[in-house]
């Protein structure tokens, strides 16, 4: 996925990733609980991130085994 805000051929690293999700949570973004078809009945925890760009980036993660789990990471078709 290409980085929001940078230069257009800059892909997201892992790194870079996790980044933007630990600071949106540390400044408040809006987390919304699912539940998730796979595993069947597990949570999962939904952020969308409104970017400068005017391209919000939908993220979906889990917990599990003590550690969060990065299930979905891309602009949103909703926008």
């Amino acid at each position: 996925m290409r980085k929001p805000g940078g230069i257009v051929d800059t892909q997201f690293s892992d790194a870079a990733a996790w980044e933007l999700i630990a600071s949106q949570l540390e400044a408040g973004c809006e987390v919304e609980t699912i539940i998730l078809e796979k595993p069947p009945g597990a949570k999962g925890y939904v952020m969308l991130i409104e970017l400068e760009s005017g391209r919000p980036i939908y993220i979906k993660l889990q917990l599990g085994s003590g550690k969060i789990i990065g299930r979905s990471f891309h602009y949103s078709e909703k926008h």
